[in-house]
């Protein structure tokens, strides 16, 4: 007779909301495959990602392991990852009758379903550490199509349980906006029920925004990269309005953490890229999407932190990038809304008083002691900015 064991377990079919349990039998036949429950964990994690196979053999080496050995697990029901993390039953996975279950997975091209045969698995051994890995894999990410597995990465982390912190999340963005790929952080942050990416924090918006910044300076502010770049100014701004990115919490900006949604910084590099893209169509403030940019921004300008510490670049270097594009952008609204416009006056007080002299004055820091190699990211975004005045 053959031995078996027996499992107890609560089983959700994933095609019907009945609730049922059954006993699972763990029997050793001579049939090549055993079926094992097909059905996820109760608590919804979604399908499994599938990766396709990108432009390196590391970067699917470490989406492989991500997979079998973090996400897949995930997906489990507690009596499943018993068997292949408890040694004690690791006997049931590595005899000659494998147990094989079906779950369904998501790939870049659509959802299916894939059958996966069990096996043993040591927490220590067989999980990679979170943030080395996933510095490794932004690194690893060099072409386009290489890009598109990064949404189905943060959704397998996100069901997993594992947390990127903030500054991951803002290196993130800066890799992406280098490479061109801000649609593709776009899309993460749409999807932020699923990937967690949620644009609640002033650094992480800081940073979107700067990306859509980047594209304009890519395009060599064409009237079609320029519009490309207000678009995605305006579709994070819109996106910071959501129930889903307000979820952490709109903290004081006085207690570290700051609502995007009010940070004249952010608000002033969509609204500049607005504006540009206004210039360069030559038609106005078609709409009134300038004019509403700016008021928003200036009515939140009490927010606004103008100060340049002496020591260290690294101080001159933010001021630099916070305060660049809207510098560069309040001259562009100034020309759209015309000079003589109530708003258009405002505007030119401001910057000419407040954010002119805080740019000048980063400037100055960084050209006395900025970093003996290298050019700084505010420095560089200022000078690719002046070529969007030409």
């Amino acid at each position: 007779m053959a031995s078996h064991s027996t499992l107890k377990m609560a089983r959700h079919h994933p095609l019907t909301p009945t609730l049922r349990c059954t006993t699972l039998h763990l029997r050793h036949t001579s049939r090549p495959n055993r079926p094992f429950s097909s059905t996820p964990p109760h608590r919804a994690h979604g399908p499994l990602p599938t990766f396709p196979t990108t432009s390196s053999a590391p970067l699917d080496a470490l989406l492989a392991t991500f997979r079998t050995n973090i996400f897949l697990p995930a997906h489990l029901l507690r009596a499943q990852r018993a068997l292949i993390f408890r040694p004690s039953l690791h006997h049931h996975l590595t005899g000659d009758d494998p147990l094989v279950l079906t779950l369904p997975t998501a790939s870049p091209t659509g959802r299916s379903h894939e059958a996966f045969t069990l096996a043993p698995l040591d927490h220590l051994r067989d999980e990679p550490a979170t943030a080395p890995a996933f510095h490794a894999l932004l690194a690893l990410l060099r072409t386009p199509a290489d890009w598109l597995v990064l949404p189905l990465f943060l959704a397998g982390l996100r069901s997993s349980g594992r947390t990127l912190r903030p500054a991951l999340l803002e290196k993130m963005v800066r890799r992406a906006a280098a490479a061109g790929r801000m649609g593709v952080v776009g899309e993460c942050a749409r999807m932020v029920a699923r990937t967690g990416v949620r644009l609640d924090s002033v650094g992480l918006a800081r940073e979107a925004l700067w990306g859509a910044v980047q594209t304009g300076i890519l395009a060599g502010w064409s009237a079609e990269g320029t519009a490309a770049a207000a678009r995605q100014a305006e579709g994070l701004l819109v996106l910071m309005e959501e129930p889903a990115h307000v979820a952490g919490g709109a903290k004081p900006r006085a207690a570290g953490g700051g609502d995007p949604r009010r940070a004249p910084e952010v608000l002033g590099a969509g609204m500049g890229l607005v504006a540009l893209r206004a210039l360069r169509a030559g038609e106005g403030d078609v709409g009134g999407r300038v004019e509403r940019g700016a008021t928003r921004m200036l009515g939140c300008w009490g927010n606004a932190d103008l100060s340049v510490r002496e020591e260290g670049w690294w101080d001159a270097n933010r001021a630099l990038m916070c305060w660049a594009p809207v510098e560069v952008g309040m001259r562009v609204a100034v020309r759209v809304l015309g000079e003589g416009s109530e708003l258009g006056r405002r505007l030119e007080e401001v910057r000419a008083g407040q954010v002119e002299p805080a740019v000048r004055k980063a400037r100055e820091v960084l050209e006395r002691g900025g970093p003996k190699e290298g050019r700084r990211r505010g420095v560089v975004m200022y000078e690719e900015l002046q070529k969007a005045l030409v």
